[in-house]
């Protein structure tokens, strides 16, 4: 019979659940920063990549205005605005034709080239209008161009101006945007699912782990034989008993049992019938005793009850109930049958009476007093 943990004194339950949670909660926050880190790293890469395919496709812009009449791709320019594609000038510090002069970023552009600095790009959110990508490199003379620009007095290979290309990107970045968000998306429901599925196993874990301790609790506390509990236990409870005695001043009393010619029933009948003895035995007593009574076997064949709030009285009441119940018991073991007895000493806490100790001596001393009056009874003081 499994013996259950005393109401007000159950076992400590496994209290790592606090700790799985502070675990897990720490997990989830590295868990979240790393994702954080990578999702900044994707997003620049990202916007590095976009800045990449918008210059590509600029240098394609860039390379056809190069190969074409400055009409010519000012017409193309035209044709490809309509169609909502990019627009290209050439743009001059000192243009021939004024629809050729330069705005403030081509202009900023343009003194960079002339200090020998490569090509010059840039994402502009003009005020009420869609983003734009603007995209500038410089634009040296060769033969062809000086034929038109000879009052300018260029020379070839010097820098005539720049090839301004301005991209319309709305659409590419509405799609970046969306990609992000779904990445976005993407990451939380990962993130989410790898908690749940933490936060699951570990739950369940912490829930074995608590049955293992529950159990190993009652094993260490419970003894063998007669699934009471055992000294450790009951010598610990009786501690704690006397200490919340002496603080409240609540009665409390104690009975020492012993079965009476107990190494005549293993002489007689054999130790696995005295095995028996104990267990029916044990049964009895349990089945007599309160709710909140502890009863424990502290010895070979020797017992402890302890009855927190119960007077010398009411305990040597108990002890007789116990006597009675244990006399009329017929332990049986196969076609063998045989009865036992107890001797009960019975003693309370008081002012002379404080610790386990003197406790103990006092129920011994009564449970000797018993055996020489014959046996089978109980003692008070």
């Amino acid at each position: 019979m499994k013996h259950p943990i005393d109401k007000g004194h159950r076992s400590e339950p496994f209290r790592s659940v606090a700790y799985v949670k502070v675990f897990i909660m720490s997990l989830c926050g590295v868990l979240a920063l790393f994702v954080a880190v990578i999702f900044v790293l994707l997003c620049r890469r990202n916007d590095d990549q976009l800045q990449l395919r918008l210059r590509d496709q600029a240098i394609i812009y860039r390379d056809l205005i190069r190969q074409n009449h400055a009409v010519m791709s000012s017409e193309i320019s035209r044709m490809s605005e309509l169609k909502e594609g990019g627009a290209f000038r050439i743009k001059s510090l000192n243009p021939i034709d004024p629809k050729n002069a330069p705005d403030l970023l081509e202009t900023e552009a343009l003194e960079k080239f002339q200090q020998r600095q490569g090509e010059f790009s840039r994402l502009e959110y003009p005020p009420g209008k869609s983003p734009v990508f603007r995209y500038l490199a410089p634009l040296k003379g060769d033969r062809s161009c000086l034929e038109c620009h000879r009052t300018q007095r260029y020379k070839v290979g010097s820098l005539v101006g720049a090839v301004s290309i301005s991209m319309p990107v709305e659409v590419i970045l509405r799609e970046a945007r969306t990609a992000r968000i779904r990445l976005v998306i993407a990451v939380f429901l990962v993130l989410a699912l790898l908690t749940g599925v933490i936060w699951c196993l570990a739950r369940r874990l912490v829930k074995k782990l608590d049955r293992l301790q529950r159990r190993y609790t009652a094993l260490i506390s419970t003894d063998e034989l007669t699934r009471l509990r055992n000294r450790r236990y009951v010598m610990r409870r009786l501690e704690e008993e006397c200490e919340r005695a002496d603080r409240l001043g609540a009665p409390l009393s104690i009975l020492l049992i012993d079965l009476d010619h107990f190494k005549q029933v293993n002489d007689t009948f054999g130790h696995p019938f005295g095995d028996q003895a104990l267990r029916q035995s044990a049964t009895r007593m349990k089945e007599t005793l309160r709710r909140y009574d502890v009863l424990g076997r502290i010895g070979g064949e020797e017992f402890l009850v302890i009855s927190p709030g119960a007077p010398l009285e009411g305990a040597a009441i108990l002890g007789e109930r116990i006597r009675r119940q244990v006399e009329s018991l017929r332990i049986l073991d196969g076609d063998r049958e045989s009865s036992v007895t107890v001797s009960i000493g019975v003693t309370s806490f008081s002012a002379e009476a404080k610790s386990p100790d003197i406790l103990m001596r006092k129920a011994d001393a009564l449970l000797y007093r018993a055996k020489e009056q014959g046996r089978n009874r109980v003692v008070s003081n």
